[in-house]
């Protein structure tokens, strides 16, 4: 074996681990501003998703993906509660996250005249953050608020993406 090839073979599992480090160290959260907008919302949205992934941006779509059904959570407690699993679920995370994103929730709040969007994705652990049509920073999320989600959509007779088959 030449002298190249085992100096990158020795370096390649330092990187790998210096990468997974730094990647710990960074704090997993939902931004200040966007939280105080989904907290304090006049007006917020559940959405269910299709995870299929499309050619055309679907006409009524949330952020290219393809909406099954919305609906609006009017009730303070209902609210509460989907704020405060979505939040748990952001803090359950522990760096964790696949390779993919098949997103089948959405929630769209809008608070003093400024909306944000949250594409979820339980399945994959990851959540994209709009505000406008501007993408911001995402951030990870454990699978724990899906339930406390569909409930709410099933509840308001909302239909649901099929969930992804373990293996």
């Amino acid at each position: 074996m030449s002298r190249y090839r085992l100096v990158v073979l020795l370096a390649l599992p330092l990187f790998m681990i210096s990468t997974l480090v730094r990647a710990a160290d960074k704090e997993n959260k939902i931004p200040d501003e966007l939280q105080t907008i989904l907290e304090k919302a006049d007006k917020f949205e559940l959405l269910s998703l299709s995870p299929e992934h499309v050619q055309e941006k679907p006409k009524d779509g949330f952020h290219g993906w393809r909406v099954l059904g919305k609906t609006a959570v009017t009730e303070a407690d209902a609210r509460k509660n989907l704020v405060a699993a979505f939040k748990k679920g952001v803090a359950d995370n522990k760096g964790i996250a696949a390779a993919c994103f098949n997103p089948r929730h959405g929630i769209r709040a809008t608070h003093d005249g400024k909306s944000v969007d949250f594409v979820i994705c339980f399945e994959c652990y990851q959540v994209q953050t709009y505000v406008g049509d501007k993408r911001e920073k995402g951030f990870l999320i454990a699978d724990s608020p899906a339930s406390t989600f569909d409930a709410v959509l099933k509840e308001a007779k909302v239909p649901l993406a099929e969930k992804a088959k373990k293996e």
